[in-house]
């Protein structure tokens, strides 16, 4: 059965420099008739897919923390109904540091979330000026130090490397302030300069200066080192958790799990099915609440495909990898042998490790995770993509 569920809440303050996520920017007239097509496209893809209970929420954007706590209530009360939840289940909300307060943090605890995830992105001023970001380093202290008052026993805290004005010294600098906070959780981010961003038009004009390729691998180095002697686990390539945080939701897609996806421009895996929603709010509105859905894209995956995604995703678990005697019984396939000579040259050099019939990618060869994930993709899988009507 299904038990995950990913809701995108598009609106936004400001867009940010590197920003290229489905946003609303500006008003919130659209809020109200938003919320009102979530809950009817949660209803049609609960009676396109039966599932639930659902034992995780992630509500991400945008920024959620646009919405009052009287509408995130009523959204999940919603979800309630279409799909009961578990007894414990996990609902993150992300968070703008600038769009939140005591008495809201307050009243999401009290509708239901339990887990926050703030951007911070960095530590330091100059840096958050050039991603465009609203708040400063003080803030960031203040609203972890709220979230806890507030009762959230869960926080999580982005970060970003590679960024504009930033350096070794800088990051290093960031990093320990950070962990002084003792976030529950932390995910950490490569700068990617994205199509149709702010960072992408000044890259065209070379006015963008960003650390290089090595600066960007040794920051990543540094990340590894200090977040382990502080106590956090690496447990995925971009993810560090203190014991008992690891985020549940994320752990779904990497193991991939199935799960709904709701609002404009979310994605779904419905298997074999991987669906993704129209990318405006008006149009997303309309559609919806007139045919209960709004996709634009319905792309088949078959037995093949869905090894390959398999493998992929789970070797980015670090401390879990790809079990590779159920993927022998579901699929037929020795991965190992799959791999041939170049597998076996892999795990000679330390770069994958085998713990009975776990196969892991190390730490030290995450710079190199894109060539060596391609060594297990099959060759010739067959992915079916339907483009979807948007009239």
């Amino acid at each position: 059965m299904i038990e995950h569920l990913y809701v995108h809440i598009p609106f936004c303050p400001r867009k940010c420099s590197y920003c290229a996520f489905v946003t609303h920017v500006g008003s919130l007239k659209l809020m109200e008739p938003y919320l009102r097509a979530l809950a009817r496209e949660a209803e049609s893809q609960a009676e396109e897919m039966p599932g639930g209970p659902l034992s995780t929420i992630y509500f991400g954007g945008g920024t959620p923390s646009m919405m009052s706590p009287e509408q995130l209530s009523r959204l999940l009360a919603t979800f309630e109904s279409v799909w009961s939840l578990t007894p414990k289940p996990e609902i993150t909300i992300e968070a703008h540091p600038s769009t939140v307060d005591a008495d809201k943090l307050g009243r999401y605890m009290q509708s239901g979330a339990n887990r926050l995830s703030f951007g911070a992105e960095s530590m330091q001023s100059g840096e958050l000026k050039s991603l465009g970001r609203q708040h400063g380093e003080d803030r960031v202290r203040e609203v972890v130090e709220i979230a806890r008052w507030a009762g959230f026993s869960s926080i999580n805290l982005d970060l970003m490397y590679g960024i504009p004005t930033q350096t070794r010294a800088s990051w290093r600098d960031s990093l320990h302030r950070v962990v002084k906070l003792r976030p529950d959780h932390l995910s950490l981010y490569p700068l990617s300069i994205e199509p149709k961003t702010i960072f992408a038009r000044a890259w065209r004009q070379n006015a963008l200066h960003i650390p290089d390729d090595d600066q960007v691998s040794s920051m990543y180095d540094d990340a590894c080192a200090l977040l382990t002697a502080a106590g956090y686990i690496h447990y995925e390539v971009a993810n560090w958790a203190l014991p008992g945080h690891l985020c549940r939701h994320n752990l779904a897609y990497w193991r991939n799990r199935e799960y709904y996806g709701l609002g404009v421009g979310a994605h779904a895996y419905l298997r074999p099915y991987r669906i993704r929603n129209v990318e405006h709010t008006r149009p997303y509105i309309d559609r919806t609440l007139s045919r209960g859905m709004a996709r634009c894209e319905s792309v088949y995956l078959d037995a093949d495909s869905q090894l390959n995604e398999t493998a992929m995703l789970g070797l980015r678990l670090l401390q879990e990898g790809v079990n590779i005697r159920d993927i022998r019984e579901k699929h037929g396939v020795d991965l190992l042998v799959r791999a041939g000579q170049e597998g076996r040259r892999l795990l000679d050099a330390g770069m994958l490790t085998q713990r009975g019939d776990r196969l892991l990618l190390s730490e030290s060869a995450v710079p190199v995770a894109n060539e060596i994930w391609q060594t297990f993709l099959s060759t010739s899988p067959k992915v079916m993509s339907n483009t979807l009507s948007t009239n």
